[in-house]
């Protein structure tokens, strides 16, 4: 693992940052906004690492988010949809320790 440039810590950032949502998911309201901008730097970092994601998996953790966000849902589909959100919290995890461990 070689930080070369300043950009080389943007992984490793982003991996911070899915670990604290996913923390202020099961320790705070459903409605607070921070998971919001999460998603925001999500798709950006995304985006500029183009072919290293899977579009549909962060796209399916955005819709996750949206609705989770919007909280019309209760019971059984709560916990789904909490359930597809931390299984794309996971995949950002694995691919950004991946991007850290390439040469």
């Amino acid at each position: 693992m070689h930080f070369d440039t300043y950009s080389d810590f943007i992984p490793l950032i982003m991996v911070a940052l899915t670990i604290w949502v996913m923390r202020v998911r099961f320790t705070s309201p459903i409605d607070v906004p921070w998971p919001m901008l999460y998603y925001l730097a999500l798709v950006v970092f995304v985006r500029s690492n183009e072919g290293e994601f899977d579009n549909y998996w962060i796209f399916a953790g955005v819709v996750c988010a949206l609705f989770l966000r919007y909280e019309f849902l209760g019971g059984i589909f709560l916990k789904a949809l909490r359930t597809g959100e931390f299984v794309v919290h996971l995949y950002v995890i694995v691919m950004c320790c991946l991007m850290l461990t390439r040469v």
